[in-house]
């Protein structure tokens, strides 16, 4: 069984601060309680006890109830847990509405030309992951070479996620791989409607040996390297070198066979 502490930081892994925890397991605990009696409890003061009540009861994870005439508070079950993610994913969705407006405002401040090169470098799984989001962002078709594992390199339930963002945002990608002896997709994703937007072809490594993970879109190169120990890549923004790469999957992509 779980002790306190470890319960109080998995309530704040989902949203209560320190304080909030404290009390909630208190009631839970104790059933009903008077804001004195829960101060005694929790050692919080009772200043503390009154403002931390309120947040829960605001939140929708305490009942005020009126008991003998005195106020009483109750833990709702933790099944009501659930509301946490719900604002969670509110919040979210509000931040997302506003983040174009504030893409756009920044970008008056960004003082570099746009029509310069620039070169972006990510190291870690979390660096990588982020490039991968960034394709999220293509107005084109996606193309390019596939080498690594992605469910490996940067989690499975990343990648899913990511999948499920590709198909959500209807975005087409052609990727060439070097083995032949390609999984079903049923083994590697179960993402629903991905095979729509998804399509792979192999080619001897003879003509040219993949090693590395490659996409192309709209005016960017990116290439990851996802060997353990050391996970990094690298996005090249520049229009002609896009165009180029692209040029050269293209011939390519007319020299490879479909996947057995």
């Amino acid at each position: 069984m779980m002790n306190t502490n470890e319960l109080e930081k998995k309530l704040e892994d989902f949203g209560l601060n320190r304080k909030q925890a404290k009390v909630y397991l208190t009631l839970l605990n104790r059933d009903l309680l008077t804001p004195v009696e829960l101060a005694r409890e929790s050692k919080l003061n009772r200043t503390t006890i009154y403002r931390v009540l309120e947040e829960l009861n605001n939140i929708g994870l305490v009942e005020e109830i009126l008991d003998q005439h005195r106020f009483k508070a109750r833990a709702v079950s933790p099944e009501r847990l659930d509301i946490l993610i719900a604002k969670e994913e509110s919040k979210l969705e509000e931040k997302r509405k506003k983040l174009p407006k504030l893409v756009s405002e920044l970008s008056v401040l960004n003082h570099q030309p746009s029509g310069s090169t620039q070169v972006k470098y990510f190291r870690g799984k979390n660096g990588l992951q982020q490039m991968l989001w960034n394709t999220l962002k293509t107005q084109s078709e996606l193309v390019g070479y596939g080498y690594a594992d992605w469910n490996d390199g940067v989690g499975k339930e990343f990648a899913e996620k990511l999948r499920k963002e590709v198909v959500k945002r209807k975005i087409k990608s052609r990727e060439i791989q070097n083995n032949n002896q390609f999984l079903k997709m049923s083994e590697w994703t179960k993402v629903e409607d991905y095979n729509r937007f998804y399509e792979c072809r192999f080619i001897l490594k003879s003509v040219v040996d993949i090693n590395h993970d490659t996409y192309i879109y709209d005016g960017v190169f990116a290439f990851y390297h996802l060997f353990e120990g050391d996970l990094f890549g690298v996005e090249i923004h520049n229009k002609e070198i896009a165009k180029t790469q692209r040029q050269i999957f293209e011939v390519l992509w007319k020299q490879s066979k479909k996947m057995l």
